[in-house]
């Protein structure tokens, strides 16, 4: 990947503590607590950088040495890494912890940091490096994890309440080795007082071995399951054992060949409101256990509330316990219906809660526990040679309707912004967090105050949602179709600070820069940087009879670099990767514009004014030869070497190393595009910039291409990389290779 700036923004770490792994953002108290090895922290939602408190919670010698005899690794599994963190009212948080393969929970005062512990078994994971997810509804916890040394015995588990404890049926196979990346309390009984009656649900997302797939590879699939939260065992059948319990298969693929992404990383719920729920939609990142055309790729699907709801009501699969093949089954099913929560309907035939449900219901749902129906869909967004890790969204009101703004994370530490606009993927940016190379391991959205709080291994960042003083002009802004920023006619500002009334120019949708920025400028295709440095170029001065580079950096990956000089300069200038090699005259001075052109916008980014002074006479002693050196800071490419870190040359021109020794032989009056011109090359490919296909090399870095929903730009020598700045510092450069 491309090296880019580090993000500044506000960030904490500590000496000694790692593993940011567990975040919870309490707006009770205006704190940001984060679970980190052997360490809670405390931190201030004002600057995140303060620390508030802190409390160690490490594990004892007698268990760090009870760990290392059981075979564990004592410099690193034997340590207690928080796993679950969670609020229980306003005075309690719940957090569970590893404490060196003896899992252990605690309720923590937060006003006095008091510690109650409890076991953790069935709650927490023994190893650290097991997924696991917890979330608490009215009181109760619901874990998804494992209950054993071993990991070989998955649980969905709830307790806590005032009810009894129920948990899956480990004999029945219902989880398959899972592995657990989020769950999601959905109030489905809201509004109050509606005909239907339902219950609220639990939902859990995880990856597990398909059992149902006949393959010779052990085939992943990735899962949605739910279970109600008025579930209460049954009398005599699965007694203290979930009744409701079903799951259904989610399948993210490709739509030419249906190539799936089949291990799913993590899961968002965004729900627009509680009593909206059926409005509810869940974006997950997915990767694929098998490879195509690529080193690894990733994919980001999204589901509907009625696409899950259909697959819950709909056919059962059954498996032959002889041949331990499944099928759909397609026979009567007995009443109420099996696995569904206890409504309106089912109260009136006498039966309340679970406890009542007839016997040949619970013996049916503990073998039919997996729906016939898969849950599709095709990739919003597809990146190659990227690991995706986790997932935010946040739904904004633009000028002109909502979007969804995606934020992800990979296992690079970088974090991509992007929408989807008419169908198509867009990522407006791309910013580096962490100094290191190292996985994003959790992204929690404040959407109060427009602010992502993401944690990795080493510390912790705060991002904010909007970046728009980035955007310098308002063709930059427009043209960033990022949905939180408008021209306000001066600048590029946050729309939702926009006053009622006023006429800010936003244009998610079409990014015309002639219609958007027609009222505030004066040329809407063009953007010159301020009248004092317009006046003025930057002047070079070379000896005569040498070259230099002109260097000139887009901000933007989908722009092109357009050069602009007089038709008698036009004879001693060469387009390359680095920039315009100029071969100035003793007797003229020459200007030279680097201009950026997108969509028909224009903006100028550099000005130049180059001439030639006599070169003083020297002596070249015999056999010694002289060779013009070219200055570090104009980074000409050598055959081999990158750009930015890692990026391709864009131009398919002829080496640097060979152009130069060309160039040299190259007398001062002669036309040096016809003097250095590449066999078999015609002069306008030397003359005019290369088209976007030309550019975009193998294992070059993201273009920016707006793709097709649903298109695999990571199969692809095109990705839909970042088109937005990389915004590591205001008025940093955006991400790009030339």
């Amino acid at each position: 990947s491309p090296k880019l700036p580090l993000y500044e923004s506000r960030r904490f770490s500590a000496g000694g503590v790692f593993n940011y792994t567990s975040l919870l953002l309490s707006k009770e108290d205006n704190m940001l607590y984060v679970g980190a090895r052997e360490t809670l922290l405390a931190l201030n939602l004002s600057d995140i950088s303060r620390l508030r408190r802190d409390l160690t919670w490490s594990t004892p010698e007698k268990k760090r040495d009870e760990c290392s005899f059981k075979g564990k690794d004592l410099k690193t599994d034997c340590f207690n890494y928080i796993k679950i963190l969670l609020r229980v009212n306003a005075t309690h948080l719940y957090v569970c912890g590893t404490y060196a393969f003896s899992p252990i929970c605690a309720y923590i005062v937060s006003v006095c940091v008091c510690i109650v512990t409890e076991d953790g078994r069935s709650r927490c994971p023994f190893n650290p490096e097991y997924k696991s997810t917890a979330i608490i509804a009215d009181g109760e916890l619901y874990a998804g994890t494992v209950s054993n040394f071993q990991g070989n015995e998955p649980i969905i588990y709830k307790s806590l309440g005032q009810g009894s404890a129920l948990k899956t049926e480990n004999s029945l196979n219902w989880l398959q080795d899972p592995a657990f990346v989020g769950s999601a309390y959905i109030q489905e009984s809201l509004p109050v007082g509606n005909p239907v009656g339902d219950d609220d649900k639990i939902y859990f997302f995880f990856s597990e071995a398909g059992k149902e797939f006949d393959f010779f590879d052990n085939t992943i699939v990735s899962r949605i399951a739910r279970v109600c939260k008025g579930d209460k065992g049954g009398e005599r059948v699965l007694q203290k054992k979930w009744t409701t319990f079903l799951k259904a298969q989610l399948l993210c693929s490709l739509p030419d060949d249906g190539f799936p992404f089949n291990i799913i990383q993590d899961m968002f719920v965004l729900t627009p409101s509680k009593e909206d729920w059926k409005n509810t939609v869940f974006y997950g990142v997915f990767t694929s256990q098998w490879y195509k055309g690529a080193s690894g790729s990733s994919a980001v699907c999204s589901f509907t509330m009625d696409q899950v709801e259909r697959a819950f009501t709909g056919r059962y699969r059954e498996v032959n316990r002889e041949t331990q093949q499944w099928y759909t089954y397609n026979h009567p099913v007995p009443e109420p219906r099996p696995g569904a929560c206890v409504t309106n309907a089912v109260r009136s035939a006498g039966i309340s809660s679970s406890l009542h449900m007839p016997d040949k219901v619970l013996n049916f749902v503990k073998d039919h526990f997996l729906m016939d129906s898969v849950i599709r869909s095709q990739p919003l967004l597809l990146k190659r040679s990227v690991r995706y890790t986790q997932i935010a969204v946040h739904r904004v009101r633009a000028a002109r309707r909502d979007y969804d703004v995606l934020f992800i994370g990979t296992d690079e530490g970088r974090l991509h912004k992007a929408i989807n606009v008419n169908g198509k993927m867009h990522i407006i940016e791309e910013l580096v967090l962490f100094p290191e190379s190292q996985p994003v391991q959790h992204i929690e959205l404040d959407t109060d105050k427009g602010l992502l709080y993401v944690s990795s291994f080493s510390g912790l960042v705060e991002v904010a949602v909007a970046n728009c003083s980035n955007y310098q002009s308002c063709g930059e802004c427009v043209l960033s179709r990022d949905p939180y920023c408008a021209w306000t006619g001066r600048q590029c500002a946050d729309v939702r600070q926009a006053p009622a009334g006023s006429h800010w120019q936003q244009d998610v949708d079409g990014a015309d820069t002639s219609a958007s920025c027609n009222k505030t400028t004066i040329n809407p295709r063009m953007a010159r940087p301020s009248s004092s440095r317009a006046s003025s170029c930057h002047v070079v001065i070379i000896p005569a009879n040498s070259f230099k580079v002109l260097p000139c950096k887009v901000r933007s990956n989908l722009a092109e670099r357009l050069w602009k000089y007089s038709k008698s300069a036009g004879q001693f200038v060469y387009p390359s990767p680095a920039g315009l090699v100029v071969v100035p005259r003793v007797d003229k001075e020459e200007a030279y514009e680097c201009w950026s052109v997108e969509d028909g916008f224009q903006q100028l980014l550099a000005n130049y004014c180059v001439r030639a002074e006599p070169r003083q006479e020297s002596t070249t002693l015999i056999g010694h030869s002289r060779t013009p050196l070219v200055p570090r800071e104009e980074a000409i490419i050598l055959p081999g070497e990158t750009r930015s870190g890692g990026a391709a040359a864009e131009e398919k021109v002829e080496t640097e190393q060979t152009f130069f020794l060309k160039l040299r032989r190259c007398g001062a009056r002669e036309n040096v595009q016809q003097c250095v011109r590449p066999t078999g090359v015609s002069l306008s490919t030397l003359t005019n910039p290369p088209t976007r296909a030309e550019r975009s090399l193998p294992g070059s870095s993201p273009r920016g291409v707006s793709l097709p929903s649903g298109l695999t730009s990571a199969l692809k020598p095109e990705d839909s990389g970042p088109r937005g700045r990389n915004q590591a510092k205001p008025g940093g450069d955006r991400y790009s290779d030339g």
